[in-house]
């Protein structure tokens, strides 16, 4: 079968959208696909698969979510057309936007897949345009969300039948590894959405509880916005910066406990899949994106958005309570098993060919 997977988002810029397709193009290549990735051109330096990346038109950051995302502008459209139409299932990622998305779902006279990834509680542009946009949204054969969160922030603008396939972990990249005892571990951009600062003001609570604790904020951005960090737990804190994709799983590996206290925004959270492969317990949010992950006490620790004293004694209790850890960590390895991404792609295709019977 020949896929053509069409995102404004995809490497060098660094995230969930980008990962979710990288992986599934790499397991689709092990069953013998051919699989190309439309999406525009951008500057940076981490371009892992090149040889199957189609560039056109010129990717442009935009604020959106609370987060930085891409539009595309493609200065002649029709070569978009010509592209889309090589291949038997064209596959769009991201949200219903006017660019690659609704190119693709313009020319396309194959079968059109849909995977939805934002979460967002309302919109206003598509309840200004939901009547013309339907127009496009008529053309998917096939809709997907990567979670319910997601399902239910676009189907309240757009109803259909979605079928939930979640985001996956590379379970060999990120594996358990040689811990660090008292390490602690962020990962994310740094926009206000991701909560550090909630994360920054509970490390007073976790020194004086653990005076050797330490905490590694890896992501990049930072120098963009106002970091409050306690005088009193500076040297107990190291910002990496952007660490490169191949040493991301080094810091996991060596974590004992992983903390992601976004405030909203999130449809499903990778990076806490990533942190239970690696065998590193977990402290999330408690918002709907987590929620699909993470089960209270069980493979994690939800603890209130906006809460730096609950962030704090939930890392306390990990770090002292070392038989809960062990039980944390056995779940979530169990749980990001489950998350595979030979699994999450064994269930793309299947919706591929219960869309459309017929295809190769």
């Amino acid at each position: 079968m020949k896929i053509l997977f069409v995102s404004d988002i995809y490497y060098p810029h660094i995230g969930g959208v980008s990962e979710h397709i990288y992986h599934l193009a790499d397991e689709f290549e092990k069953k013998g696909h051919f699989v190309r990735i439309l999406t525009g051109r951008m500057s940076g330096d981490f371009f892992p698969d090149e040889e199957r990346v189609i560039r056109v038109g010129t990717g442009l950051t935009i604020k959106y979510n609370q987060s930085v995302g891409r539009i595309t502008v493609v200065p002649n459209p029709y070569v978009v057309e010509d592209i889309v139409n090589r291949f038997d299932v064209v596959h769009i990622h991201g949200a219903v936007a006017p660019t690659f998305p609704l190119l693709a779902l313009l020319f396309s006279k194959k079968t059109n897949i849909f995977t939805f990834h934002p979460t967002f509680d309302r919109s206003l542009p598509y309840l200004i345009f939901k009547k013309p946009l339907g127009y496009f949204f008529r053309r998917i054969d096939g809709l997907i969300a990567v979670s319910e969160t997601a399902r239910e922030s676009f189907r309240k603008y757009f109803p259909g039948e979605y079928r939930i396939i979640p985001n996956g972990v590379d379970v060999k990249r990120f594996k358990p590894g040689k811990k660090k005892r008292n390490q602690i571990l962020f990962v994310g951009r740094f926009e206000p959405r991701k909560g550090l600062d909630y994360l920054l003001k509970a490390m007073p609570e976790v020194i004086r509880e653990i005076p050797d604790a330490r905490l590694y904020v890896v992501g990049g951005g930072y120098r963009k916005f106002k970091i409050n960090v306690p005088e009193c737990v500076k040297k107990h804190i190291e910002f990496t910066g952007f660490v490169h994709p191949d040493q991301l799983p080094l810091y996991y590996g060596s974590s004992e406990v992983f903390v992601s206290p976004a405030t909203g925004g999130e449809s499903f959270g990778i990076v806490l899949i990533e942190a239970m492969a690696s065998k590193t317990a977990v402290v999330a949010s408690d918002i709907p994106g987590y929620k699909t992950v993470v089960k209270h006490m069980e493979n994690g620790i939800l603890v209130s958005p906006h809460s730096h004293e609950e962030i704090a004694s939930a890392i306390i209790r990990i770090l002292k309570d070392r038989k809960l850890k062990k039980k944390l960590v056995d779940n979530g390895l169990k749980t990001a098993h489950y998350y595979s991404w030979e699994n999450v792609a064994n269930m793309v295709l299947d919706f591929y060919y219960e869309v459309n019977p017929s295809l190769p």
